[in-house]
């Protein structure tokens, strides 16, 4: 915050730490952060929380969370709208800043359901929008300019988040705001250490 940063994300999603104490799956613990109850699930992830909104206050905080993921063999388990629902809810009483949801659908995903991942995404969003009054709520993954503003205009979300497309579309929002195709990501390049696949798409009007 000292050097003039707007606020802090809580990486909650994709694997990481936080959401290996609300996966049952993984959380094997056996004291007051186990996974046998669902106030032992949240409990680490709103202690975190609120250790931010400590330090930064409640309007500068906000979490990403990737409900229904499996990156890093995050299996799914019964009770995932149960958990997030409660969650989110319990974010909405802190009046956060924002909660920033990724689906993971198309990025590295293995689904065996019936029911589309986008789609239980979709409706544990709006389950949760009555107890985020003053939270925004922001939906990444497999963004386009059409599912951004249907979800927008239908009150499931308030912001859409683009990120793989702004890796090769340096210009995204006036391709966006003119109907221009996008340019695609080349994952080859990810993470390599060097300008290659970083700095070097071209603008659509300089091709």
């Amino acid at each position: 915050m000292d050097a003039g940063f707007d606020g802090v994300e809580i990486h909650g999603a994709n694997g990481y730490l936080l959401e290996q104490f609300l996966n049952p799956t993984v959380n094997d613990r056996t004291d007051r952060y186990s996974a046998d109850t669902l106030e032992n699930r949240l409990r680490f992830v709103l202690e975190v929380v609120d250790a931010v909104i400590a330090r930064i206050g409640a309007q500068r905080t906000g979490i990403r969370l990737s409900p229904f993921g499996k990156l890093f063999d995050m299996a799914h388990y019964d009770a995932i709208e149960e958990t997030y629902a409660a969650l989110m809810a319990a974010l909405g009483r802190r009046r956060i800043a924002y909660v920033h949801i990724m689906d993971q659908t198309g990025f590295f995903y293995d689904e065996g359901s019936t029911v589309p991942v986008s789609d239980r995404i979709h409706a544990l969003m709006r389950q949760a929008r009555p107890h985020l009054s003053t939270t925004a709520l922001i939906l990444a993954g497999g963004m386009t300019r059409e599912r951004a503003e249907t979800l927008i205009a239908d009150g499931t979300i308030d912001l859409a988040a683009f990120g793989q497309p702004f890796i090769s579309n340096p210009d995204l929002v006036a391709r966006l705001q003119n109907g221009w195709p996008l340019a695609t990501p080349d994952r080859a390049t990810y993470y390599g250490g060097d300008t290659k696949g970083f700095v070097d798409y071209p603008a659509f009007e300089d091709q």
